[in-house]
């Protein structure tokens, strides 16, 4: 737990520390994807704690279903490997040093911070729901900076504003392989049968 504090520290004060100190850790890649599988079925449970506590969540104007905890692993899962993929593979493509296994690890500790804060928050919205949604916006903003600034480190790249462009594309690809892959599940809200005349 002490490690956890200092590693999480560290990447609030210095992310590129805190990639050369998970770098170092030269896990195998099994203890990769057992930890990827850990946050991910961590993350399935604390949404679906959410949803329940707060329906509104799932049932707002945007009409989104409430995905089984088995929908949520599928669809984090893939698209927490397709993102590293892709940090891999784009940043070597523009001259990056970084690897698909150390990707990985990047990918699964920020989804490990933005998990924490995310706990913090569903906490805090039941006792102050205003303090709470700031915390989550402030806490998504916290996540971007802190993956551009990681994602820099791995590749050992210079500008941090190229990076930024590339993890917009690299989202926009995940969002698309997410959605389809959604598509395929049936879990795509149905849209609004028109209103006949």
């Amino acid at each position: 737990m002490g490690d956890l504090v200092i590693l999480t520290r560290n990447s609030l004060r210095d992310p590129a520390l805190a990639v050369r100190q998970l770098q170092k850790l030269d896990l195998p890649m099994q203890v990769r994807w057992m930890a990827l599988a850990l946050v991910v079925v961590l993350s399935a449970i604390l949404g679906t704690l959410a949803v329940k506590i707060f329906p509104e969540l799932a049932q707002g104007g945007l009409g989104i279903p409430e995905l089984s905890p088995l929908a949520r692993v599928a669809l984090q899962t893939g698209g927490m490997v397709l993102t590293a993929w892709l940090i891999a593979a784009v940043g070597r493509a523009f001259g990056g040093q970084g690897d698909f296994p150390d990707a990985l690890l990047v990918v699964i500790w920020l989804e490990f911070l933005l998990l924490a804060a995310q706990a913090a928050q569903v906490v805090l919205m039941l006792v102050f729901p205003f303090l709470g949604s700031i915390l989550g916006i402030a806490a998504l903003v916290l996540i971007a900076w802190l993956s551009v600034q990681m994602i820099k480190a791995l590749h050992g790249f210079s500008s941090a504003v190229l990076v930024f462009l590339g993890l917009i594309g690299a989202t926009m690809v995940t969002l698309i392989f997410l959605t389809v892959l959604a598509g395929a599940f049936g879990l795509m809200p149905e849209l609004p049968a028109e209103v006949q005349p």
